[in-house]
């Protein structure tokens, strides 16, 4: 594998691209604010005519997303659109479109926070209270961001004696939540998988999402933009890099997200700055083209 660039600011690369899909949260907010150094990208790339679509693993669907991004300062006009896993979920809960989705049933029990039932409202499905009731599990997320894997334990051992599959609605399985790292959907579905059940997942690092992210962004370019045209910027080897690696576009992994506390102690040496990137690059089998400490145009 070739070593990924080292960039000081996005501004470096930015005449080379004519496209950029963002990842959410570790990249453009921590869950609480927006950093400042995403929101000069931001302001930097619109001034340039260039097109940025968000796409993001957040389990819920565009306009709840669009609404909360606005409520941390994130104008709607410092990017074109957005594509959430949830959203994801969402359109195959509703369109049914193969095998899976169509012998599914229609009784779920919910794993996940209240916040998050509007990704299922207005689907012809019916949210049960007990895994007896059920036809499958939806995880959108643990009920609070001090949750941890084994308050799920009980459940999911209930789920797989019944032998229901799981749908996970986010397979992030860490997230930035301010300083912090806390538990997401990913995580329960994994758990899963090791207890034998079977997991659907919707989201990053499907390359249909990337697909679906990459078609919103010719929708708004004023011209066609080619694959090699797109750049991924996200945190997150297992999910960001390794999506865009499998769609096969460009991809930025910004340092300070949920790797942060592995390479950024040795940001001045770059001798062990590499040797724990390969470390990194090598567990996930992904490596971005280019690494950034944090995000910020210059």
């Amino acid at each position: 594998m070739m070593s990924p660039q080292h960039l000081t600011g996005l501004k470096e690369i930015a005449s080379s691209f004519d496209g950029f899909l963002f990842d959410l949260w570790g990249v453009t907010h921590n869950g609480k604010i927006p950093f400042p150094g995403a929101l000069d990208c931001f302001n930097a790339l619109k001034d340039l005519g260039k097109t940025v679509v968000l796409l993001s693993n957040a389990p819920r669907r565009p306009s709840i997303a669009k609404d909360r991004l606005t409520e941390m300062g994130i104008d709607s006009g410092l990017y074109a659109d957005l594509y959430t896993s949830g959203y994801d979920c969402y359109l195959h809960l509703r369109d049914r479109p193969d095998s899976f989705y169509k012998e599914l049933g229609n009784h779920f029990f919910h794993m996940g926070p209240e916040r998050d039932h509007t990704t299922f409202q207005g689907l012809d499905i019916i949210k049960v209270s007990s895994i007896a009731e059920a036809d499958f599990v939806l995880t959108t997320g643990t009920d609070s961001w001090a949750s941890q894997l084994s308050d799920y334990e009980p459940l999911l051992q209930e789920a797989r004696a019944k032998s229901i599959p799981l749908i996970c609605a986010n397979p992030d399985r860490i997230v930035m939540f301010g300083d912090e790292l806390a538990l997401c959907a990913g995580a329960i579905g994994e758990r899963y998988e090791q207890l034998g059940g079977f997991v659907r997942y919707h989201g990053k690092p499907d390359p249909k999402v990337y697909q679906c992210a990459f078609d919103l962004l010719n929708t708004y370019a004023e011209k066609p933009v080619a694959k090699e045209r797109v750049l991924m910027i996200g945190d997150s080897l297992a999910t960001d890099i390794t999506g865009a690696n499998r769609f096969g576009i460009p991809s930025l992994m910004v340092m300070s997200g949920i790797h942060g506390s592995f390479l950024l102690p040795h940001k001045d040496n770059l001798e062990d700055l590499q040797r724990n990137l390969s470390q990194l690059t090598e567990k996930y089998k992904a490596i971005p083209t280019y690494i950034m400490e944090e995000m910020r145009w210059i």
